[in-house]
């Protein structure tokens, strides 16, 4: 009986832990960009994180990139925001990436004035939302914030120029970079 009971208790620690390895997955993501009309599949590009999670990897000296937005600003949906996750999806897909590219959903930040500037803090971002209320890119190195481009409203930093195609950053450039130097496994 004592070892059925110990064989019942692993099994259910295995369930619970494939379901929390589940619930990792960039199935919410899809979900909510697909539904605001951003062109993904299932199996897209993007590796949600928390705040926390981008806080843990300043913490510990980490050179990464994230991409950060909200899918719709109060009802409204983001279309600037969708259409650049479409882009950077295709952009991806044209290239034949197979890894992933960190995204930080920022959607109720963006509704609380307090709590967004608490996650603006966390982050070390200028802004949650890009112009026009577009994605912001931010990358850092050993954990500093490198560039932001929330921050090349008024003039583009150095940093950004080599991204910038027709006068303003582009999104793809930045993905494709991501893709290069900071690939995230799958």
């Amino acid at each position: 009986m004592n070892k059925f009971k110990k064989i019942l208790s692993a099994l259910a620690v295995v369930i619970c832990f494939g379901f929390g390895l589940a619930s990792c997955n960039s199935n919410s993501f899809y979900k909510e960009w697909k539904d605001a009309g951003a062109t993904i599949e299932e199996d897209n590009c993007f590796k949600l994180l928390s705040v926390d999670d981008v806080v843990s990897k300043r913490e510990n000296k980490e050179s990464f990139i994230i991409f950060l937005g909200a899918s719709a600003i109060g009802s409204t949906t983001n279309q600037t925001a969708v259409d650049l996750v479409s882009n950077i999806q295709a952009e991806a897909d044209a290239v034949n990436y197979d890894g992933c590219v960190y995204f930080v959903n920022v959607k109720d930040a963006a509704k609380n004035l307090t709590e967004g500037q608490a996650v603006k803090d966390k982050l070390g971002v200028n802004e949650l939302l890009g112009d026009s209320n577009g994605l912001v890119c931010v990358s850092y190195i050993k954990g500093d914030v490198y560039f932001d481009t929330s921050k090349a409203k008024k003039s583009i930093p150095d940093q950004l120029k080599r991204f910038v195609i027709s006068g303003s950053i582009s999104f793809e450039a930045l993905a494709n970079y991501a893709f290069e130097y900071y690939k995230v496994e799958k």
